[in-house]
This record gives C-alpha cells, sequence and structure tokens, in this order.
C-alpha cells in the first residue's frame, strides 16, 4: 500500500514540475539543484525530496548524507526505467501526451471505426 501511494507522489511531482522545468530552463539531461529548488519552493519537504531525486544529477548528489534519495532513485528507476539509470531528459520524456482527448470527429472513417484506428 505504501509503494502505492510513493508511485502517485512521483507522478504527482513528475506532472506539477516537467512543465515548468521545460518552460523555464529547456530541455536538458539533467538539472541543477537550485533549479530544482527555485522550482518547488511551493511543494512540500516530500515533494522537493522526490523532485531532488528525479531531476539533479546524481553525481552531484550527497547519497551518504541523505540516503532517502538513493533509495528516492532506485524506486523510480524500477518504477519507469526497468531498473536502468535514468537522467531528467527520460523523466521528462515521460509527461508525452496521448492522441486523441476528445472533441468533433470530422472524418467519416474514424467516426466508424474509431479515432485511433488507422483504417
Amino acid at each position: 500500500m505504501l509503494r502505492i501511494i510513493q508511485h502517485r507522489r512521483i507522478k504527482k511531482v513528475i506532472k506539477l514540475l516537467s512543465a515548468g522545468l521545460i518552460k523555464g530552463y529547456g530541455s536538458r539531461d539533467f538539472f541543477s539543484l537550485g533549479q530544482i529548488t527555485a522550482s518547488t519552493r511551493e511543494c512540500s519537504a516530500r515533494q522537493q525530496q522526490i523532485a531532488v531525486a528525479l531531476y539533479v544529477d546524481p553525481q552531484d548528489i550527497n547519497f551518504e548524507e541523505n540516503p532517502t534519495l538513493k533509495l528516492l532513485r532506485n524506486d523510480v528507476s524500477h518504477y519507469f526505467f526497468e531498473g536502468n539509470d535514468y537522467t531528467g531528459q527520460d523523466v521528462l520524456n515521460l509527461l508525452v501526451l496521448g492522441g486523441w482527448k476528445g472533441g468533433r470527429i470530422d472524418d467519416d472513417m474514424s467516426n466508424r471505426f474509431g479515432m485511433g484506428s488507422r483504417y
């Protein structure tokens, strides 16, 4: 049960910060600790820790001082990347929007077979 809650927290932080980070700092492999701190001012302390684990370069994090960040990075790696290492760019790519989300169907074939069909 606790893993499900943590998984939801991680997804929420990704949704909250990804668009703002891209708009403010551009798309890059990793963000600096200062950029993440500035972007998460209004977030809770737990969300700030998750953001650091998601977007900051692991070489810039002192895991001996804060072992929870290491655990968070391992959880993110397990949940979203099949246990592989990841970069901030990989996390940003998780937010890619899907296809059709509703709206008017102008094409008769799509109306018959469904909007996601390829005829």
